[in-house]
């Protein structure tokens, strides 16, 4: 475990061209996520031979250097060290140059992900909160008629119910414009008065009817068009009536336009996603293994993150999600062939190594194993994958289903619990089958020390 961050975080800084080739940095559970003005400055080399990093790649234009649970502490020591970075200034023009290099699409996933990444923990500690709650009224320990209960589940459900005001924030600050006006207007937009009220006009036009607590996207369509409106505020304003005239005219002119035009479209978006996941799931266990397969080469890419808007939307929207079971399936499996590496390997180093990052994977993330075990030695990193495909297969079978979102371990199991305790109970199943079939199968395979 890596003790002296600063120190890290200075070599990380040279090793990617320095302080000024740096415009964006973010992190995710394992990852910190670095955009730059010029990828060619960056040694991918010396960045993965660093003491303290378990690997490096890109995913689109933004590098992303695996360094597992400890990054949050890694990230805030860059922070200090790259002071304007961060800053809530107008867009920069080596950030517009940068965005050039990348397609629409990549631009777009970035955006997104930037978006829906910080509210993670946020999400994560909800989900929590709302299995414990229904595992101590399951058991009868809690009434749900209590005030306890009643508190505790106002705590988890406000997650989900103003996750769009948390993605507005993150969106805003991501593109440079004010987040707590972006904030302020996706709050209102949530209110008793506004969020899923029929028959509602604004100068006299009618409104459809939007449910925008819970709805993400709405946001995602709002925080740009603001970020652009913005620009023109700034150009057009005078400056020693740009602190008052600013937030009033980019909230007098975002909060109609949302109603009348983006929140309406962004409800017909989000459905659409939703239908999406049911659809790519509707297929049970022939699509849960292909995408449990999957899995483990799209956390090896650095693509996992292109699937969590929809898990977050389809929860947001459907109440569970099927697709999200997948990871337990892969996770699982990955923590069990790393098992079978750490006791069936002669080596030392690969014995302790897979012991260590096995029983990590099994508690709480994967990437030390995938890294520092299975790609390394490449035939356990198929045999997960096999045994991420059959364990898939049962989840498809059962339309095992979680009902928030977190890293799957066997620490976070209590998220598969909303429904029917069956659900829970098998997703219990599903976890030691992928476990063992993990481990069997790599046993059985084998793997080239060398």
């Amino acid at each position: 475990m890596v003790k002296n961050y600063d120190a890290l975080a200075e070599t990380i800084i040279e090793k990617v061209g320095g302080k000024s080739n740096i415009f964006q940095v973010a992190h995710c559970m394992t990852r910190l996520r670095i955009n730059l003005k010029d990828r060619g400055l960056a040694n991918m080399e010396e960045i993965k031979a660093i003491k303290g990093v378990l690997g490096a790649q890109w995913a689109a234009d933004q590098l992303q250097i695996i360094i597992g649970p400890s990054v949050e502490q890694l990230y805030n020591e860059m922070l200090h060290m790259l002071p304007n970075v961060e800053a809530a200034t107008p867009i920069q023009e080596n950030l517009d140059k940068a965005e050039k290099k990348a397609n629409p699409f990549s631009t777009a996933f970035t955006f997104i992900s930037g978006c829906i990444t910080p509210t993670l923990p946020v999400l994560v500690g909800s989900g929590l909160i709302s299995a414990i709650l229904a595992l101590l009224t399951n058991f009868h320990v809690l009434s749900n008629e209590s005030s306890t209960y009643v508190l505790l589940n106002a705590l988890a459900n406000a997650a989900y119910s103003y996750l769009p005001v948390m993605v507005a924030f993150a969106g805003a600050r991501r593109l440079k414009t004010n987040e707590y006006v972006a904030s302020f207007i996706m709050l209102a937009l949530c209110s008793g008065a506004i969020s899923g009220v029929a028959d509602l006009t604004f100068l006299g036009i009618p409104l459809t009817t939007v449910k925008y607590t819970s709805n993400i996207v709405p946001a995602l369509l709002m925080v740009p068009v603001m970020s652009l409106l913005d620009r023109v505020v700034l150009k057009v304003t005078p400056e020693a009536l740009k602190s008052t005239l600013r937030p009033f005219l980019l909230a007098i002119i975002m909060f109609p336009l949302t109603l009348l035009v983006l929140g309406p479209i962004g409800t017909l978006v989000g459905t659409a996603l939703a239908n999406f996941c049911v659809w790519i799931t509707s297929f049970g266990g022939l699509s849960m293994a292909v995408l449990s397969a999957l899995h483990p080469l799209l956390v090896m890419v650095g693509m996992h993150t292109v699937i969590t808007p929809l898990i977050v939307n389809e929860i947001s929207t459907v109440g569970s999600s099927l697709l999200f079971s997948k990871a337990l399936a892969a996770n699982l499996a990955i923590g069990g062939a790393a098992l079978a590496v750490g006791i069936k390997a002669k080596k030392a180093e690969n014995r302790q190594t897979g012991i260590s990052t096995g029983v990590t994977a099994l508690l709480s993330v994967t990437e030390p194993a995938l890294y520092g075990c299975l790609i390394r030695l490449k035939k356990p990193l198929i045999s997960a994958m096999i045994a991420s495909a059959l364990t898939g297969i049962f989840i498809g079978i059962f339309d095992i289903r979680a009902y928030a979102t977190a890293s799957c371990s066997f620490l976070t199991l209590p998220i598969f619990m909303g429904g029917p305790m069956s659900n829970f109970y098998l997703a219990c199943v599903a976890a030691v089958l992928a476990v063992i079939l993990g481990f069997a199968v790599t046993w059985i395979i084998g793997f080239d020390e060398d």
